[in-house]
C-alpha cells in the first residue's frame, strides 16, 4: 500500500522516530510499526491526526489506497453483521431453551448447562463486535450505521468523542459489576458444595 510508504517518508522528512510519531498521535509505536509494514491500516482519526501533523491532505497521504481501505472497512462491517448473527442467534435460542425448559419444571442443571452453554457464543460473539466498534472508534449508533453502510463514519465529531469517553466509563462499571457478581456466585457455589459434602 502507499500509504505505509508516504508515513515512512513523511516521518523522515520530519526527522521523527517511529516512538515520536506514536507520542504525537497517541497510538503506541509498535502501531507505527504496523503502518509501516501494511500489517494494520489506521483509523479515521489517525489518518485526520497523520495529515494534520505532516501538513498534507488526507487524500494525499491515502493517494493510491482508497480502493484497498474501503475493502478493509467493508470486510469489518461483514464481520460486525456476522458476529451480530452469531449473538441474535445463540442468545434467542438460550432465552428459548431456559423458558421452555423452566415450564416443563425441570430440574435446574437441565435447565441451567444448556443455557449457559448457548449464552457462551453469544457473549463472545458480542465481545469480538465491541472490539470491531472499538477498533474503528464507532461509539454512535449514527457512527454504526453509516460504517454498516461504507459510508464516513465521522468518528472526528463531538457526539461520537463523548460517546467514546461514555463507553469507556460503561466497560470500567460493568468490570466491576461483572468481578462483585462473579464472586457472589463463586461464594454461592462453594456454600452449595460445602453443604452438598457435609
Amino acid at each position: 500500500m502507499e500509504l505505509s510508504r508516504h508515513i515512512k517518508e513523511h516521518r523522515a522528512r520530519l526527522g521523527m522516530s517511529q516512538e515520536q510519531l506514536a507520542e504525537a498521535i497517541f497510538v503506541s509505536r509498535q502501531t507505527i510499526s504496523n503502518w509501516e509494514t501494511d500489517r494494520t491500516y489506521p483509523d479515521v482519526q489517525s489518518l485526520l491526526l497523520l495529515s494534520n501533523l505532516f501538513e498534507v491532505s488526507v487524500d494525499s497521504l491515502i493517494k493510491g489506497d482508497v480502493e484497498e481501505m474501503k475493502a478493509v472497512l467493508s470486510n469489518e462491517a461483514k464481520r460486525l453483521n456476522k458476529f451480530g448473527a452469531v449473538m441474535a442467534g445463540f442468545g434467542a435460542a438460550a432465552v428459548i431453551w431456559a423458558a421452555a425448559t423452566a415450564l416443563m419444571d425441570l430440574d435446574w442443571p437441565v435447565i441451567l448447562v444448556p443455557t449457559v452453554a448457548l449464552f457462551i457464543p453469544a457473549a463472545a460473539a458480542a465481545g469480538m463486535a465491541e472490539r470491531i466498534k472499538r477498533d474503528n472508534q464507532l461509539y454512535t449508533y449514527r457512527s454504526v450505521e453509516a460504517f454498516m453502510r461504507g459510508e464516513d463514519p465521522d468518528v472526528a465529531s463531538e457526539r461520537n468523542r463523548e460517546a467514546g469517553w461514555i463507553w469507556w466509563g460503561k466497560l470500567a462499571a460493568k468490570t466491576v459489576i461483572a468481578a462483585i457478581i462473579g464472586f457472589c456466585c463463586g461464594w454461592g457455589l462453594i456454600s452449595i458444595v460445602q453443604k452438598f459434602l457435609a
